[in-house]
């Protein structure tokens, strides 16, 4: 559909304000037509006013084109089955006449005072006189004879041989230049102006002299979005109204610039020449082309003649026009052998509204014709032109009479739309709405993207979500269709080319479905939010996952003690199946093959991944604990933390070993744990402070060579002549003390080795022997290298091992498949192109809420791509370390697996309502009911949670039902 300049209500409404005086002047004094809003109709009226406008737009063209010489006989010669062109050609010519000389006075002057005096007796007398001198100034003139001619003609095909003059007039001018060049080409013809009046002709029965134009109502989407009703715009506000302003131009610019500007004599003439603009405008002429209506009553609907055709009474004026109205303009106005009945104007109101608009174009001709000189003078504008130029403007003001007045029905609608509502809805109006719907239209209906972090039954670690963050400081949760994946093997996640990671925790699968509008401002911002609760900690892996159990990830981050971490999610949009298609349908078979498998990676990488890692538990099984054992140790988990994550000390060192003594009961195996972390703390701080000594011992010496430098400064005659400065002196002491440095620091790494050993982990030490059979690798005891080697123990089930653990079944599921799976879905039903597959990544610069302390204000710091860096290395080395480099599988985890599609609409909401009358609401169902059978894996009609909604998709899903 074509898109026309917007609809200016302002300007439409004083039009039409002015129309309706004069209306009330034509018709009876007891009618009140008034603009459609005002009075109460049905939707049905609103394409009769369409049908109604259309044709009396036609009708009142076809007026202002016969003042041009396009009469109805001229019309029927022309040949109906090819294209019909209007031309206006136009020329001049410039001949050099002669040269005179003329008297130019000069505004300069010169005076000329004598003085004489007489005496008589003893008395004088003194008299003066003046004369005053003009200037005269010689200035050559230059006479050029300007010759015009244009010519409007008609033709057939491309016969411009067999063309039909319908106007044309020869004209000559002087003007005179001071300049002897030429003021202009001798011989000047413009490029011809072409207008295919083949639409307007096509509406147009000259044997009966009435207009055809009617709307195709079950093809149409609204009265002013259908194809009848576009091609109608187009030829009025596109091709008629260019081209009328290409001859306006032609008469009002070019021809008038020889008047204004390249005639120059020396002395002006005392009047101005004319103006066409100004003097031939058509603002004040009649445009019949308005929506009204008229209040009627039920029993006067037969008696008046309030009807599509008017009736042909005896009542009837004669109509001056070169055509008239059909007798109907819609197929369905005979409704049981009746004549359907209508608030519109009736066909005798519109004959004298035709006929007014007539009168005031003969009325202004009448007043041009006092003012420009008769056609067969040889004068540049003539009364022909000025009536041209009458004709061409009023043409151009009944276009935009008729834009703005099919505009008026659009707007009316929107207008009753948004009355009806309270609003007009947005995007974000449609989402709140959806929300609700959602919940009452699907049997497993989208939940929150919230999450809590923690063990079953305990209070949570802390909160992950994914958040609408476009309405500021108040982030409202997305929602997705959620389903809870088994899978039959561990996720692996790729720390580097040695480690790889296995989570056994829960895996959850997430269908997001998107709004959003071309032509609604801004794109909505979107953060992925986690926040840790004081005391408590976790890491988050993201990534995008790259089969069936295999996360790739990007970054990392640990959350600890109320962080809150926001990280910017960047969507990017994938062609839809439909559009993929077409782009690639007249490729070459290699060349399809190409996109086809890069479209592929573009779907199977689209999938997002974000991993939760709970540390508290892990810690547990690393050191050989019970469950639930640190859960109230604050202090030795947050020494924990400390020790492997800033020191990044062996978990060895650490750990309770149960060869030492295996009926020891938990409290004490937390004992022995905190016994060892302050054993290494111990060394730790005893390393500080001999480190801190050291410091401040180099320091003590620097100061003191410093102070026996000043104190031998007397003697530096003697160093000089052995050779060695003052400042190498100085250097020397300071080489010194830093050799008296690094040997305190060797004794006290060999001290902190000795208390290491001193202080065991427990009671009775390993005996280590490589050739001992009984032992697995690195010495270690057979039944512990397996333990660690990830095989199954014998230990039974509790109730707060993982879920995952318990599973009834397993599943095989490639989550990389499902965007294709959903493509293919989308292919089949999706017909308007409107859902696209949406790749999500994070972005680079984070943000993250940190409280250094209990008694200190958090602060926000950004977290630029090196500062990521860094913290997933930081991450990643804890991860390495708590499962002991991908030996000891993490139980306590979260997977969340993220498939996006955005459902585009190419207007925004109300425009989509309005324009193409498209019920959004249909839409995202089919749309919600296509991601939640690829989501939940069942068929769609199995999603639909009431009985009655049954019976509106069942035709859809025909073809999937039985390929299902």
């Amino acid at each position: 559909m074509v898109s026309y300049y917007g609809f200016n209500e302002t300007v439409f409404r004083s039009h039409v304000k002015k129309a309706l005086q004069s209306v009330e002047q034509i018709l009876e004094a007891n009618r009140q037509p008034l603009l459609a809003e005002e009075i109460h109709h049905k939707y049905e009226n609103k394409y009769e006013l369409a049908n109604h406008m259309t044709n009396i737009a036609i009708v009142a063209q076809m007026n202002a084109l016969e003042r041009l010489g396009l009469s109805p006989k001229i019309i029927r010669n022309l040949a109906t089955t090819k294209t019909t062109t209007l031309r206006f050609e136009a020329g001049e010519t410039c001949t050099f006449l002669h040269e005179q000389t003329v008297d130019v006075p000069s505004p300069y002057s010169t005076e000329t005072v004598r003085e004489s005096s007489t005496s008589i007796g003893s008395s004088h007398f003194t008299s003066s006189s003046s004369t005053i001198h003009k200037v005269i100034k010689k200035v050559k003139e230059y006479h050029w004879a300007v010759k015009a001619h244009w010519e409007i003609s008609i033709f057939s095909g491309t016969e411009v041989e067999k063309k039909a003059v319908l106007q044309s007039r020869d004209s000559s001018t002087v003007v005179i230049t001071q300049s002897a060049n030429a003021p202009m080409e001798k011989v000047e013809n413009h490029s011809p102006l072409d207008l295919n009046l083949t639409w307007l002709l096509q509406q147009v029965n000259m044997d009966t002299r009435t207009t055809s134009f009617a709307i195709n109502t079950s093809r149409s989407k609204t009265p002013r979005r259908n194809e009848q009703v576009d091609a109608a715009l187009q030829f009025f506000c596109s091709r008629m109204n260019h081209w009328a302003k290409g001859v306006k131009h032609h008469f009002g610019q070019d021809l008038q610039r020889i008047m204004s500007n390249i005639h120059n004599p020396a002395v002006p003439a005392p009047s101005h020449p004319q103006v066409l603009s100004s003097q031939c405008s058509a603002e004040d002429l009649f445009r019949p082309i308005l929506p009204l209506l008229e209040e009627m009553d039920e029993e006067g609907a037969g008696a008046e003649a309030l009807i599509l055709d008017g009736g042909q009474d005896a009542a009837t004026p004669e109509s001056v026009s070169t055509l008239s109205l059909p007798l109907t303009t819609l197929s369905d106005n005979q409704i049981g052998g009746q004549q359907k009945v209508s608030s519109l104007l009736s066909g005798n109101d519109t004959i004298q509204l035709l006929n007014a608009q007539i009168k005031s174009i003969d009325t202004t001709v009448e007043r041009l014709q006092q003012v420009f000189p008769a056609a067969n003078v040889t004068e540049l504008f003539s009364i022909t032109e000025a009536t041209l130029f009458l004709s061409l403007d009023h043409s151009d003001s009944l276009s935009i009479q008729y834009q703005h007045a099919i505009g008026y029905l659009e707007n009316m609608l929107e207008k009753q739309l948004t009355a009806a509502i309270g609003k007009r809805v947005t995007t974000t109006d449609l989402e709140e709405f959806v929300r609700f719907h959602n919940a009452k239209f699907l049997s497993k209906p989208p939940k929150p993207f919230c999450h809590a972090i923690g063990r079953p039954k305990r209070f949570p670690y802390g909160v992950l979500s994914i958040e609408d963050k476009s309405d500021g400081e108040n982030c409202t949760p997305i929602e997705t269709l959620l389903r809870q994946v088994y899978m039959a093997s561990p996720l692996e996640i790729a720390l580097n080319a040695a480690t790889t990671l296995q989570l056994t925790g829960n895996a959850y699968l997430h269908g997001w479905m998107r709004h959003r509008s071309e032509q609604e401002g801004g794109r909505k911002a979107f953060q992925l939010s986690a926040r840790a609760r004081q005391f408590s900690s976790f890491m988050l892996v993201i990534g995008t996952m790259a089969g069936p159990n295999k996360l790739n990830p990007k970054d990392a981050i640990i959350l600890q003690n109320k962080d809150e971490v926001f990280i910017p999610l960047l969507l990017e949009e994938i062609p839809s199946a439909k559009e993929f298609k077409n782009a690639i349908e007249s490729l070459s078979p290699e060349q399809q093959r190409f996109a086809q498998a890069f479209r592929g990676m573009q779907l199977e990488s689209s999938v997002f991944g974000v991993a939760v890692v709970q540390i508290k538990p892990q810690l547990e099984a690393l050191l050989g604990l019970s469950e639930d054992s640190l859960a109230k140790e604050i202090k030795l988990t947050e020494d924990l933390m400390e020790l492997f994550v800033e020191h990044q000390i062996p978990s060895d060192l650490l750990s309770f070993d149960e060869v030492c003594n295996s009926s020891i009961s938990a409290s004490d195996k937390v004992e022995v744990v905190r016994q060892n972390v302050k054993a290494v703390m111990d060394v730790i701080e005893g390393t500080k402070e001999k480190q801190l000594e050291a410091t401040l011992m180099k320091e003590e010496a620097q100061k003191a060579a410093e102070t026996a430098w000043f104190a031998e400064n007397s003697a530096e005659e003697r160093f000089e002549s052995a050779g060695t400065s003052a400042l190498d002196w100085l250097r020397s002491k300071e080489v010194e003390a830093e050799e008296c440095e690094e040997e305190y620091e060797e004794d006290c790494a060999l001290d902190m080795f000795a208390e290491s050993s001193a202080d065991g982990l427990c009671d009775e030490p390993f005996a280590y022997d490589d050739d001992d059979d009984d032992e697995g690798m690195d010495g270690m005891p057979e039944e512990v290298s397996n333990q660690e080697n990830g095989e199954a123990d014998t230990t039974p089930e509790t109730s707060d091992t993982p879920s995952s653990a318990r599973a009834p079944s397993k599943e095989n599921i490639d989550f990389t498949q499902i965007p294709k799976m959903l493509d293919a879905t989308i292919a089949q039903f999706d017909k308007d192109s409107t859902l696209r597959s949406t790749k999500i990544k994070a972005g680079d610069i984070w943000s993250r809420k940190r409280q250094p302390d209990l008694l200190s204000k958090p602060t926000t710091n950004n977290l630029y791509e090196s500062d990521v860096k860094s913290e997933s290395n930081k991450a990643y080395d804890l991860l390495d370390a708590i499962s002991r480099s991908g030996s000891l599988p993490i139980a306590y985890s979260d997977l969340h697996v993220i498939v996006c599609v955005t459902h585009c609409f190419e207007k925004d909401i109300m425009a989509t309502i309005v324009e193409d009358n498209i019920n959004p609401i249909d839409r995202l169902e089919m749309s919600t009911l296509l991601l939640g059978s690829t989501i939940h894996g069942e068929k769609p009609m199995g999603l639909i949670a009431d009985e009655s909604d049954h019976s509106r998709f069942a035709p859809s899903f025909l073809k999937l039902e039985a390929a299902n």
